[in-house]
């Protein structure tokens, strides 16, 4: 058996990414057993956390780019619900939310 079909699929790397001069990744989400689990870096921003802010909204216009793009809905109503459930669960205490500073792995 190759170790490799037991490894998750992940998604390509963007474009751009491999012929730039520089590049970090910053975020990373997985959907492992139904559970959300993530992983970011939190010093990419250094004490600047509204670029945080500025990166979550740039991944909802993508987001909402794509289900059009891929006929699920309009990108109007994708970001409006997308709004919605960031409005609800940004005020609601997850107490599934845990979470530890990690560090990097170098490829």
């Amino acid at each position: 058996m190759d170790i490799d079909d037991d490894l998750p699929e992940e998604l390509d790397l963007p474009d751009g990414v491999v012929e730039a001069d520089e590049a970090i990744e910053v975020l990373r989400a997985w959907v492992a057993d139904g559970a959300l689990h993530v992983i970011f870096d939190p010093e990419t921003f250094h004490d600047d956390v509204s670029e945080w802010g500025r990166l979550l909204a740039d991944v909802a216009q993508h987001v909402a780019n794509a289900v059009e793009m891929d006929g699920q809905m309009n990108r109007s109503d994708a970001l409006a619900q997308m709004y919605d459930a960031f409005d609800r669960h940004v005020h609601s205490d997850q107490p599934g939310t845990t979470g530890r500073i990690k560090g990097r792995t170098e490829h």
